[in-house]
């Protein structure tokens, strides 16, 4: 069924879960070149997707990474799914936060590609920071969203948990990611009113 990414997807979900979960390698390659074939790119693809980010061995993660660039290049990653699926699996346990951020960080890397990063950690991250401690790894995440927000200039709704990492005291990665996330932000924000406000423009060339 070489046009049906979407059947093949389900057959190997489970030799990814256990990637994920009991540090199977393998399957990652299996997913780049099943992310290259023909077919809807839907939603248990974007789930195979999101569990190869979370596979305990780099080359799965990698290989995970190229699936996602590939569909991106090819306009047909939904990056908010993926996002969300990123945050069920993270509330799983199925997805660890350190991987994560191993991942997006080398998706992140291919430059153009970090408005896309972006968009699916800040679908991840309230799940990422239930409860207001946040995972172990979290500040790592928070660290490569900071970094997408201030490249793309992200100028959306600060995640849910986010504010709150930011209030804890200390210097923690944590509590410091959190706060510079929350700032980019707020600039990209406050950017995006002034172009917007009636004048502004006039007012600046004054």
């Amino acid at each position: 069924m070489p046009e049906d990414r979407e059947a093949q997807a389900v057959w190997l979900l489970p030799a990814l879960t256990a990637c994920a979960t009991v540090g199977e390698r393998g399957a990652g390659e299996l997913l780049a070149r099943l992310a290259e074939l023909g077919g809807p790119a839907g939603p248990v693809l974007h789930l195979a997707v999101a569990t190869g980010l979370g596979a305990r061995h780099a080359e799965d993660r990698l290989a995970a990474v190229d699936a996602l660039l590939v569909l991106a290049a090819r306009g047909e990653l939904d990056a908010a799914l993926l996002g969300r699926d990123l945050a069920e699996l993270l509330a799983l346990g199925t997805v660890k936060p350190n991987r994560l951020a191993d991942a997006a960080r080398t998706a992140a890397a291919a430059g153009a590609y970090a408005p896309l990063t972006w968009t699916l950690l800040a679908q991840a991250l309230p799940a990422l920071l239930a409860g207001g401690a946040g995972a172990r790894g979290a500040g790592e995440v928070l660290a490569v969203a900071a970094d997408c927000a201030e490249r793309c200039g992200a100028a959306g709704p600060v995640p849910d948990g986010v504010a709150g990492a930011a209030e804890r005291a200390g210097s923690s990665q944590l509590a410091v990611q959190a706060r510079r996330l929350r700032a980019a932000l707020a600039e990209a924000a406050a950017r995006a009113g002034g172009a917007r406000r009636p004048g502004a423009g006039a007012e600046a060339a004054a």
